[in-house]
This record gives structure tokens, C-alpha cells and sequence, in this order.
């Protein structure tokens, strides 16, 4: 038999042999390195293709409704005049109705009149040629053209995971006070702002503004012949509005109410404090005794600072940097991002490494101490990852006791835990290929670290299969043992290649899923692997053990 034969001058020959530890292991560097070189990028889940996506928008505070509405009006006429987009829905000075996503995006806590969120909805996935992300991605620069205002625009989409705040949220700590802790996440979003593959960058924290409050004068109210209720009415009436009556119908199953506000009241010349006291005065408000009294001689108007919303963590105060990927992964604008933290704030902070990749900063002028904790889709891609290749490690340690258990040698079981460890290589490099046969990036996720897991069982069994053959062949027939392990691999190659290819036709139904390719594609690469490592490395690298195991006999 030919693979007999080819097995059998492998084992003999020690250049051979040693030629097939040389290619493994530049095999295996290869297929490490492509991660540094980001040949292969790691994501915990592809982007979803979803038939629904969402626009934040969000004016500089202080921003009336009317300047809301001629922004969020421009975003509706362009994606209007798209054919993918079927409807939308836009709420001004609320979120758009609530789910699990929505609430954890803090949707539910939008009240402002500079706020606004639209729902759009696209055509289904059967009839359009395009993913609805990258969909998103070719609008994105159109829609932020309707920016007025200082307005910050945000594309966000239904996640593929549990859902977060943001792909990245950088949480900022420490300082003296809450306006140190803004000005100091302005300048992480600055240095998130030059990273290529980062839109929609946002600092979660209210700018300072000056707003007008309205008090009214009781002594004036009362000498003016006017109670305060009438007063308060008269000001709710002109800028909240009230339901003043009912109309009863008989075909109406309830009373439909009349509401009445004046509009045009609303509406300032601008924000100085003359002009709205201008605009007060035109309402007038008449006495017990009939005379009429202008509002501006009943109340006084001040000026005073809009106190910022605070948010706290674990009963800290924080602010929330947030930034979305267009098209990549979150870890690589990330580490980018970080070394410009390390050599670009040196000069006025001192930078430290803390857990993982957050950092601490000490301002040298004043003392201040401040840190960067990283939040968001990136935190639970880093502690899916750790998970996931703790997972990995345990099952190499438990089938190396196993083996130890049954074979009785520790070499012998560290070969075998070995070949199974080197089964990567076809992984890593399914997943080069499948990013070549696709139009977008084909990442490595957390799905495929689950079927590379899955795999070790199967490379150990193949393994295995060989040794106790070659052993039967070695102590019934008298075979030599490198007689042995070539005729006992070519024996077992008809199995094993049946059982890949078992493993690679059913897989292959998992290899165009959005969610579950990677272990569709991990099982594939990492089978097809598995195989050449038992027909040729396994029988190289138990030759100088099996001996020890026939001699326990």
C-alpha cells in the first residue's frame, strides 16, 4: 500500500522525520502570526443583518424642539429618498418604543427637546442585495451632513449579542469635579475620533448652558387684583398647553379632548433676556375689576446655569465615552487608540496600566487622578474570548490526565494532547480562506472557538485509534514497531477520512450562517487538520514512546 509505504520511509528516515516537525511547526507560526498582522480578525459575533435599524440624534443642550425637528427632518428626507427604506418613525423629546436593546442604550431616560431617536425599517433580507450594515455604513457619511445645530448623529444597529451601550464605552473616573471629569473625557474622544474605523463618537455628559427661569412676584400678583392661579394657568397655556374641555360624540367610545396652547408664543427672537421678556409681555391677564395687566409686571426673569445630569457607577461618578465600528472589529481601533493614550498623554499626565488594558492617568499640574475602564462590546469580546480559551486549556489539561490515566506514560500523552493542540492550524486557516470567498470580513468568533474545542476530543480519538493498533499489531503479529505504526495508520486512514468527511458535509450547513459560521468553519479546517496530523505527525512523534507502553505488558 502506497500510504503504507510513505508512512513507513517517514519513520525510518530521521530527516524525514525531522523535515515533518520542521513544516508543523512553521505551519503553526504561520497560522499565530496572522493574528498580530490581523490577517485574521477575532470578533466575538459577526455583524446581524437585520431588517430594522435605529438614528440617535442628539442637538447641544439647550437646543429647542424646532431646531430637533429641522435636523431629524433632514435625516427623514434622505433616508426617505433611498429605496431600501420602507418607513420610518421619528420621536422628538422621547425614545422610540422600548425593548430589551433600547432600555440597556438608556432610550427609556431621553426627555429633552435636543434629543430624538428614528426607526427605520428596511426591506426584507430576500429582497435586497445589500446587509442592512453595510447598508448603514454607505449612508452614514450622507446622513451626517444634516449635523446643525452640533448635532451628534448615531447609526446603530440591533445587536448580534447581548446587547450593550456601545461597541466601545470608555468609563472615566476620578477627578475633582464633575466639570474635570467632562473635559477630560473630551480629550478621550478626541483621540477616539482619529481612530480610522470609529463613528459616532459621543460623550455622555451635559455641556454647560444658560437657561431662563420664571418666578413669580406674590405681593405684585395679589395688589394686581390676580390670584396665582390664574397666573400659572395663563404661562402653562402659552408654552405647555392644557386640555381645556371635552367634545362628547355618540360614535366616540370616549371623550375626545381640546387642547389648546399658543404656538406662536413658543417661538423666542433669540436667547437674550430682553427679547424674552419682550415676547412676555404681549400676555395680559385681566383683573377683578376688568382692567388688564401685563404678565412682565407679575413675575421676574433670571438667568441661571443648567445643572448637569450626573451618572455614577457602583455609587462612583463617571461619564461614559461611547464610539460604534464601522465595519471592523472592536479590539484593533482599540489597541491603537490606547497606544496613542501611552505617547501622546505623557506630557501632562502620568499613565499607568491597570487590569487588562485600562488605564490611570495623574494630571502633573494639578494632581488630579483619573481612569479609563473599557465598557461596552469590547469588554464582553475580551472576557468571551478569556472564558472561551480558559475552556480550552482545562479540556487540553483533562484529556492529558486521561491519556495519562490510560496509557500509563506522560511523553506518549503529551504527544497525543500535542497533535490535538496542532489541529489550530486548520482552523486559522479555514477562516483565511472563507475571508477570501467573502465580501466581507470573516471573523474569527466565539463560535469558532467553541468548535475548536469540540475538535480536540476528535484528534485525540484518532490518536488513539492508531496506538492501541499498533500496539495489537506489535504483540499478535510480531510486527516491528515502525512496521506497525505505518501499517496500523494506513489501516485506520480509510475511518478517519470517512468520519472527517462525515463531520465536514454536515458542517458545511453551518458554514454560510451569520452567527454560527466560525464553528461551521472551524470544524471544517479543523477535521480536514486533523487528519493530516494523524496520517503524519502522530506516527513521527510516538515512535520513541509506544515501546514503553508494549514493555508495561
Amino acid at each position: 500500500m502506497k500510504l503504507e509505504k510513505f508512512i513507513y520511509e517517514i519513520i525510518q528516515n530521521p530527516k524525514k522525520s525531522l523535515m515533518v516537525y520542521t513544516i508543523t511547526l512553521g505551519l503553526f507560526i504561520l497560522s499565530v502570526a496572522t493574528f498580530p498582522t490581523q490577517i485574521v480578525k477575532a470578533k466575538m459575533l459577526p455583524s446581524k443583518d437585520s431588517d430594522t435599524f435605529s438614528v440617535y440624534v442628539d442637538l447641544k443642550d439647550g437646543s429647542s424642539v424646532e431646531q430637533t425637528k429641522e435636523v431629524t427632518s433632514c435625516i427623514s428626507k434622505k433616508l426617505i429618498a433611498k429605496d431600501l427604506v420602507t418607513n420610518i418613525s421619528v420621536f422628538i423629546a422621547e425614545g422610540q418604543p422600548l425593548d430589551f436593546a433600547a432600555l440597556v442604550k438608556q432610550s427609556a431616560l431621553k426627555d429633552k427637546q435636543s434629543q430624538a431617536e428614528i426607526m427605520v425599517n428596511i426591506k426584507k433580507e430576500k429582497n435586497r442585495d445589500i446587509s442592512s450594515y453595510n447598508f448603514v455604513s454607505s449612508i452614514r457619511d450622507e446622513l451626517q451632513e444634516c449635523s446643525k445645530y452640533e448635532a451628534n448623529i448615531k447609526l446603530i444597529e440591533l445587536p448580534a449579542g447581548p446587547p450593550v451601550l456601545a461597541s466601545i464605552v470608555a468609563e472615566i473616573y476620578g477627578g475633582k469635579s464633575f466639570e474635570s471629569r467632562r473635559e477630560f473625557a473630551k480629550k478621550v474622544a478626541k483621540v477616539l475620533e482619529k481612530q480610522k474605523t470609529l463613528v459616532d463618537i459621543d460623550v455622555m455628559a451635559d455641556d454647560s448652558y444658560d437657561k431662563f427661569e420664571i418666578s413669580l412676584d406674590n405681593n405684585k400678583i395679589i395688589k394686581s387684583g390676580l390670584s396665582l392661579e390664574q397666573v400659572k394657568n395663563i404661562v402653562y397655556l402659552a408654552y405647555e398647553g392644557m386640555i381645556l374641555s371635552v367634545v362628547n360624540e355618540a360614535d366616540s367610545q370616549s371623550q375626545v379632548p381640546i387642547f389648546l396652547r399658543l404656538d406662536n408664543q413658543r417661538v423666542f427672537d433669540s436667547n437674550k433676556k430682553e427679547d424674552i421678556i419682550n415676547k412676555l409681555s404681549t400676555l395680559k391677564l385681566i383683573n377683578k375689576d376688568g382692567f388688564t395687566v401685563p404678565l412682565t409686571e407679575l413675575i421676574e426673569v433670571k438667568k441661571i446655569k443648567k445643572e448637569p445630569t450626573l451618572t455614577s457607577k457602583n455609587l462612583e461618578p463617571m461619564i461614559n465615552v461611547i464610539a460604534e465600528t464601522n465595519k471592523d472589529s472592536q479590539i484593533y481601533p482599540l489597541l491603537d487608540a490606547r497606544d496613542d493614550f501611552l505617547n501622546g498623554f505623557d506630557k501632562d499626565y502620568e499613565v499607568t496600566k491597570t487590569d487588562m488594558l485600562n488605564l490611570n492617568f495623574l494630571d502633573k499640574k494639578t494632581g488630579e487622578r483619573f481612569s479609563l475602564i473599557w465598557d461596552g462590546e469590547l469588554k464582553v469580546t475580551i472576557d468571551t474570548f478569556i472564558d472561551l480559551g480558559g475552556a480550552f486549556i482545562i479540556a487540553l489539561v483533562l484529556i492529558f490526565f486521561l491519556m495519562v490515566v490510560y496509557y500509563k506514560n506522560f511523553a506518549l500523552s503529551w504527544g497525543i494532547v500535542l497533535s490535538s493542540f496542532i489541529s489550530i492550524i486548520g482552523v486559522i486557516f479555514a477562516h483565511i480562506i472563507m475571508d477570501i470567498l467573502t465580501t466581507d470580513t470573516f471573523y474569527l468568533t466565539a463560535t469558532s472557538l467553541i468548535g475548536f474545542i469540540g475538535l480536540i476530543g476528535i484528534n485525540s480519538r484518532n490518536s488513539t485509534l492508531i496506538i492501541d493498533f499498533t500496539k495489537q499489531l506489535v504483540e499478535e503479529r510480531g510486527f516491528s514497531i515502525n512496521e506497525a505504526i505505518a501499517k496500523a495508520t494506513a489501516t485506520r486512514s480509510k475511518p478517519i477520512i470517512l468520519t472527517v468527511l462525515t463531520m465536514v458535509f454536515a458542517s458545511s450547513l453551518l458554514a454560510t450562517d451569520a452567527v454560527f459560521g466560525g464553528l461551521g468553519v472551524a470544524l471544517i479546517g479543523g477535521t480536514l487538520m486533523s487528519y493530516i496530523v494523524s496520517m503524519f505527525f502522530v506516527p513521527v512523534i510516538i515512535k520513541n514512546h509506544i515501546s514503553k507502553i508494549i514493555a508495561q505488558r
